[in-house]
């Protein structure tokens, strides 16, 4: 059954058998950019991974929130199991994954993870606070959410403070190349995607 083009059929699901699947498909599936992820590691292209099982939807639906905080998790050397994080992130999905991962649960699971949060919906206050890593949610009409995690990456040659952002998707992907990292300053990357509503989550 489709309601204002969302899709709300097939909404059962059981997480252990999510954490089944997930953890069977990662045992055998070769982290390259064919299958979504970059050379370095990261996951990229969410849109080529689903065959990992997010509530009653897939990564390449509605995982964007959990991959986020995983790509985070990874940029600090950390290594945390994708089917663990999707397990424990999958209960704050909306309506079963039909409308992604909630703002408000992705805070307080990441508090309860030991990160300290802030929450701004101004770039400014992330780029005057010096932010290292932060996650982005953004809303695009006329129905696309999406969140991004972002890292600092050094300055550029006018002394700006530049970002690489992953999992960006869309036309930026298609301009550095899937599997490329994707680099710029906060400034440039909001003047890419041209939201009308964001949310940023400053980590520690």
């Amino acid at each position: 059954m489709k309601i204002f083009g969302f899709d709300f059929s097939n909404l059962s699901f059981s997480k252990e058998e999510n954490l089944k699947h997930n953890r069977h498909v990662l045992k055998t599936l070769e982290k390259t950019v064919k299958n979504g992820f970059s050379p370095d590691g990261f996951i990229e292209n969410q849109n080529r991974l689903a065959c990992i099982k997010y509530s009653a939807r897939n990564f390449a639906y509605c995982g964007c929130g959990c991959i986020a905080y995983w790509n985070i998790l990874f940029s600090r050397g950390k290594v945390f199991g994708i089917p663990r994080l999707a397990s424990e992130m999958e209960r704050g999905c909306v309506f079963r994954g039909v409308f992604g991962t909630n703002a408000f649960f992705m805070k307080r699971f990441m508090e309860k993870k030991g990160e300290k949060v802030e929450v701004s919906l101004s770039p400014e206050e992330i780029l005057e606070n010096g932010a290292k890593e932060a996650i982005v949610m953004y809303y695009k009409k006329p129905r696309i959410a999406h969140y991004v995690a972002f890292t600092a990456a050094g300055k550029d040659e006018n002394g700006k403070n530049l970002y690489r952002f992953y999992n960006v998707g869309g036309k930026l992907m298609r301009k550095f190349g899937e599997g490329n990292p994707v680099i710029m300053t906060l400034e440039d990357y909001i003047s890419e995607t041209a939201y009308n509503f964001c949310i940023y989550f400053k980590l520690n």
